[in-house]
C-alpha cells in the first residue's frame, strides 16, 4: 500500500510546485472576471428659462412682462447609464420628481387684451410640484407603465417640435383648454400604459391613460401657489397612437454630415401623433371630447442643414367647458440656416384659435370669434449650457376683436446646469 501511495504523493507535489510557479496572470484566467462597477443611481438637471416680452404697438396698453421658470428634475433608478439592450427588469424602473419655481407677471396677456398668454411660462408665481411619478420604461421591450402625479404634456398631445416656440398656443398641447385637464406645471393623479408591438416601433406605439381631475387645484396649491384654476371634477381618459417610422426617420438618428465634421441634430425626428380625449362628467355636466393630431415631416429643402415642416389640429365639442373647440397650427424649423451657425435653429409658426362664445360670460370674446398668432424666433446656441432666443409675435384679432394686431418682441434665454 505504501508503495502505491508514494508515486501519488510525488505527482501531487509536482502539480503544486508548478501551480505556485505560474505567472499571476495565468492563474487569474481560471477566476471569474470582476463585475463592472454599477453606474449612477440618480441624476439631476436644473433649467432656467426666461421669456421677457414687450408690445411696442397694439393692444389695450403698451407694456412689458418678464416670466421665468426654474425647473429641478430628479431621476432615480438602478444604473442609469446601462444600455437598454442590457437591462434586467429592475433597470426598467425609474422614479421622477420635478419642481418648478415660476416668477413674473402671469396676467400680462390679459392686461394688453390678448385671449391667450404670449409666454409658455405664464403661470401663477410660486413653487409647483410638476411631477412625482414611478415609470417602467420599455427599453428594447414593448410595455411601458407610468403612475403618479403628472401633467398631460409632454407625453400627450404635444409634439416635440412645438418646444421650439414661445407663445403658449404653439408651445403647449395644441391650445387644449378643456377645463380641469392638467397642463404643465399643474398635475393630477394619473396612470399611463404604452405598448409598442413589433421591433423598433414598426407598428407605432399605443398609449392609454387616465387622470382623476378633482385634486388638480389642491395639488397646484400644495406649496402656497394661488393657481386660479377653474373647479375640476370627474376624470379624463386618453388614447393616442404615435408613429415614428416616417420618411427620414433613419437619417434622423445620425449626426448631420458637414465638411468640417459631423454636426449634432437639434431638430426632433419625424413623428405622427393621433389621439382623443374624453372628460366626464365635465364641469358643465355631461362629457366633453376632443380629437388631436400632429405630423412632423423631414423636409429636403435647399436651405439650411436640416428642416422640419409640421401641422397640428385640435377639434373638440363646442361646450361651455371648452373655450377653444377648434385650433389649427403649422410651422417650419430650419437648422444651420446661417453660415457658421450650424447648431442654431430658426422657427416660424402660426396658430389659429376659434373662440367658443359659450366658453366665457357673454361679451367677453370680441365679435370676430377668433384669434391668430404668427411667431418667428431664432435659437442661438452660445454653448452647451446657454442659448438665446430673440422672438417676434404678431397677434391677429386679439381676444376676438376686430382691432389692430398686437406686435410683441423680446429676447429670451435658457440656461442649463
Amino acid at each position: 500500500m505504501a508503495n502505491t501511495q508514494a508515486p501519488v504523493r510525488r505527482l501531487l507535489g509536482i502539480a503544486l510546485a508548478l501551480g505556485c510557479s505560474l505567472p499571476l496572470g495565468l492563474q487569474a484566467r481560471d477566476e471569474p472576471p470582476a463585475a463592472a462597477a454599477p453606474g449612477p443611481w440618480w441624476s439631476t438637471a436644473l433649467t432656467l428659462q426666461a421669456q421677457p416680452l414687450a408690445n411696442p404697438s397694439g393692444g389695450l396698453q403698451q407694456s412689458a412682462s418678464w416670466m421665468q421658470q426654474l425647473t429641478l428634475d430628479l431621476e432615480l433608478g438602478r444604473d442609469l447609464n446601462k444600455p437598454a439592450a442590457d437591462w434586467q427588469e429592475a433597470d426598467h424602473w425609474r422614479g421622477h420628481l420635478e419642481l418648478s419655481l415660476v416668477n413674473g407677471q402671469p396676467d400680462w396677456w390679459e392686461r394688453i387684451g390678448a385671449a391667450f398668454p404670449l409666454q409658455g411660462t405664464a403661470n401663477p408665481s410660486g413653487l409647483w410640484l410638476s411631477e412625482a411619478s414611478v415609470e417602467r420604461r420599455p427599453g428594447k421591450g414593448s410595455l411601458g407603465v407610468k403612475v403618479g402625479l403628472f401633467s398631460l404634456d409632454p407625453n400627450w398631445v404635444t409634439a416635440p417640435v412645438m418646444n421650439a416656440y414661445v407663445h403658449s398656443v404653439l408651445n403647449e398641447a395644441l391650445n387644449l383648454n378643456v377645463e380641469g385637464v392638467p397642463l404643465n406645471p399643474a398635475v393630477a393623479p394619473g396612470v399611463q400604459l404604452s405598448w409598442t408591438p413589433g421591433t423598433e416601433g414598426r407598428w407605432g406605439t399605443w398609449q392609454l391613460g387616465g387622470f382623476w381631475l378633482e385634486p388638480v387645484d389642491e395639488l397646484a396649491g400644495l406649496f402656497g401657489v394661488n393657481p386660479g384654476l377653474p373647479p375640476s371634477r370627474g376624470s379624463a381618459q386618453l388614447l393616442q397612437w404615435r408613429y415614428a417610422r416616417l420618411p427620414g426617420w433613419e437619417q434622423a438618428r445620425s449626426p448631420l454630415a458637414h465638411a468640417d465634421g459631423p454636426v449634432p441634430r437639434q431638430l426632433p425626428p419625424p413623428l405622427l401623433q393621433l389621439g382623443g380625449l374624453l372628460v366626464r362628467p365635465g364641469t358643465a355636466g355631461g362629457s366633453t371630447g376632443a380629437l388631436t393630431g400632429t405630423v412632423t415631416l423631414a423636409a429636403p429643402l435647399p436651405v439650411g442643414l436640416d428642416n422640419r415642416l409640421w401641422l397640428g389640429v385640435n377639434a373638440g365639442q363646442e361646450r361651455p367647458d371648452n373655450p377653444v373647440p377648434l385650433f389649427l397650427a403649422g410651422g417650419w424649423l430650419s437648422q444651420g440656416l446661417l453660415p457658421g451657425r450650424r447648431r442654431d435653429v430658426l422657427a416660424i409658426g402660426y396658430g389659429h384659435s376659434r373662440l367658443n362664445p359659450q366658453g366665457l360670460p357673454a361679451g367677453t370674446w370680441g365679435s370676430s370669434g377668433q384669434e391668430g398668432v404668427l411667431e418667428v424666433n431664432y435659437s442661438w446656441l452660445v454653448n452647451e449650457q446657454l442659448s438665446l432666443q430673440p422672438v417676434v409675435q404678431l397677434i391677429l384679432h386679439p381676444d376676438g376683436r376686430s382691432t389692430d394686431p398686437i406686435l410683441a418682441t423680446g429676447l429670451g434665454f435658457t440656461l442649463r446646469f
